[in-house]
C-alpha cells in the first residue's frame, strides 16, 4: 500500500505542478511527510534524513558564483563575441550556435543558456534560411553538452552525486565523466541528423554586428571564472599524473567544485562584480526546491520498495537485449512531463546496481541510458528547457509554430534516435 501511495504521490505532484504551475518539489515534500509518517510510521527526523544535502549544497554554490557572471552581462557578451568571431559562412551557423551554447553553458550559464544565446541564434539563423526547429534543437542539445558536465554543471553534478549514492563511491566521478561523454556524443549526433534533414548546408551568408568590448567588471569576471576552473581541474590532474606529492594531494582534496565556487563567490563580492543581495534573489530556488523535494519523496518511495519492484520487472519480464532501450524509453517518457534531473534520475539511478549485478550489464551503459533518456525530451515545450528555447524566437508566428513542431521532435524523434543508439551498444563503449 505504501508503495502504491508513493507512486500516486509522485504522479500527482508532477501533474498538479505542471497543470497549476505549482512547485513540484514543495508538493512532493508534503506527500513525503504524510506517507512517511502517517502510513509507514517513520519519524519526522528519519524523513528529513532523505533530504539531498550534497546536491542542494552543490546547486547553491554553483548558482551563487555563476549568477554574478550572468547578471553582469559577461555570459551574454561571450556568446555574442563567439558568434561574431565565426561569422561568414552560413552553412556553419548551426555549428557556431552549438559551440557558443556549449561554451556559455559550460562557463556557468547552465540552464539559462537558451535565454542568453536563443535570441542571438534565431536572429542569426532565420535570415540565413536555417529552419527554426534546427535552431531550437541546436541550442537545446548544445546547452546540455555544456551544462551536464560533472564539474560545475547542474545535470552533471546531480548525476555524479546520485551515482555515488547508488554505491559506486570513488568511481562516481569517472562514471559521471563517461556518462557526460556519451551524452555529448548523442547531442552532437542529433544536431548532425537534423542538420542533414533540414539541408542546412544550403544556407546563405549573413553578417552580424560587431559586439562591444568587455568592460572592467566583465574582464574581472572572466579572469575569476578561468582561475576557478584552473583550481578545480589542475590539482586533480597533477595529482593523477604525479602522485605522492603531499601539497598537491592536499590541494586536490581541497579544490572540490563546491569549495572553489563558494570562495569564488566571496571574491566576486569583494571585487564588486555584482550586487550580492540581487545575486541571492536570483538564485534558482524554484529548481533547487523541486530537486530536493522530489528527492525527499523518492527516498520514501525507495524505502517502500520502489526500486526493487522496478528492478524485478526489468530483470524478469524484459529480455536482456532490450533493457537499454526500455531504460531510455521509460526515462524519456517521464521527463516529457517532469524534470529529468530532479525526478527521473533520482528515481531510476538506484536501479543500476541491481540490474548490473543480476543481468551482468555495464553500469556505465545503464547510467548513460537513464541520463540520456531523461534528457531526450528536454526540448519538450512543456519542460523548462524547451520553453526557454522557444521563448528566444523573436517572431510570434514562428514561435507558435515552433511550439507545435517541438512536440513530435521531443516526444518521438529524439527518443527514437536515443533508443537506436542504446540498442546498438554506443553507450556501452566505456566501463569501470
Amino acid at each position: 500500500m505504501s508503495l502504491y501511495l508513493c507512486l500516486f504521490a509522485i504522479l500527482a505532484a508532477i501533474v498538479i505542478g505542471w497543470k497549476f504551475n505549482f512547485n513540484t518539489g514543495i508538493l512532493a515534500m508534503g506527500f513525503a511527510f504524510i506517507i512517511g509518517n502517517l502510513v509507514m510510521g517513520l519519524k519526522v527526523s528519519e524523513i528529513i534524513n532523505f533530504w539531498p544535502t550534497n546536491i542542494v549544497f552543490f546547486l547553491i554554490a554553483i548558482s551563487l558564483f555563476f549568477t554574478y557572471a550572468t547578471s553582469n552581462g559577461t555570459m551574454t557578451l561571450v556568446g555574442e563575441k563567439l558568434l561574431y568571431a565565426m561569422n561568414g559562412n552560413a552553412k556553419l551557423i548551426p555549428w557556431v550556435i552549438a559551440l557558443v551554447s556549449a561554451v556559455v553553458a559550460f562557463l556557468g550559464a547552465g540552464a539559462s543558456t537558451p535565454a542568453i544565446v536563443g535570441p542571438l541564434a534565431f536572429a542569426l539563423g532565420i535570415p540565413a534560411g536555417i529552419h527554426p526547429v534546427m535552431i531550437a534543437v541546436t541550442v537545446g542539445c548544445a546547452t546540455l553538452i555544456g551544462a551536464d558536465n560533472p564539474i560545475n554543471g547542474f545535470g552533471g553534478v546531480i548525476s555524479k552525486n546520485l551515482i555515488e549514492k547508488a554505491g559506486y563511491g570513488d568511481a562516481s566521478f569517472t562514471i559521471a565523466n563517461y556518462v557526460w561523454i556519451n551524452s555529448a556524443f548523442k547531442q552532437i549526433f542529433i544536431i548532425a541528423i537534423f542538420y542533414i534533414v533540414f539541408k542546412c548546408y544550403k544556407a546563405k551568408r549573413v553578417e552580424i554586428q560587431k559586439p562591444k568590448a568587455f568592460d572592467e567588471i566583465q574582464k574581472k569576471t572572466l579572469w575569476l571564472i578561468l582561475a576557478a576552473f584552473a583550481f578545480m581541474v589542475l590539482p586533480a590532474v597533477i595529482n593523477t599524473w604525479v602522485p605522492g606529492i603531499k601539497i598537491v594531494k592536499a590541494l586536490a582534496t581541497f579544490s572540490q567544485p563546491q569549495v572553489i565556487m563558494v570562495i569564488a563567490a566571496i571574491l566576486a563580492r569583494a571585487l564588486k562584480l555584482g550586487d550580492e543581495k540581487d545575486i541571492i534573489r536570483k538564485l534558482p530556488m524554484n529548481t533547487i526546491l523541486m530537486i530536493a523535494g522530489v528527492a525527499l519523496l523518492l527516498g520514501i518511495a525507495k524505502e517502500a520498495g520502489l526500486v526493487d519492484q522496478i528492478a524485478a520487472i526489468l530483470t524478469n519480464n524484459i529480455p536482456k537485449f532490450w533493457v537499454p532501450a526500455m531504460l531510455v524509453l521509460f526515462a524519456a517518457f517521464l521527463s516529457f512531463f517532469s524534470s529529468g534531473t530532479s525526478v527521473v534520475c533520482p528515481l531510476m539511478y538506484p536501479l543500476v546496481p541491481v540490474l548490473a549485478t543480476s543481468l551482468g550489464l555495464n553500469p556505465v551503459m545503464l547510467f548513460s541510458c537513464i541520463f540520456i533518456g531523461a534528457m531526450a525530451s528536454s526540448l519538450s515545450p512543456f519542460s523548462t528547457g524547451g520553453a526557454m528555447v522557444i521563448s528566444g524566437c523573436p517572431d510570434p508566428k514562428i514561435k507558435e509554430q515552433l511550439t507545435e513542431w517541438m512536440i513530435p521532435v521531443s516526444a518521438v524523434a529524439v527518443p527514437l534516435i536515443c533508443v537506436i543508439l542504446a540498442t546498438i551498444g554506443v553507450f556501452g563503449l566505456f566501463s569501470v
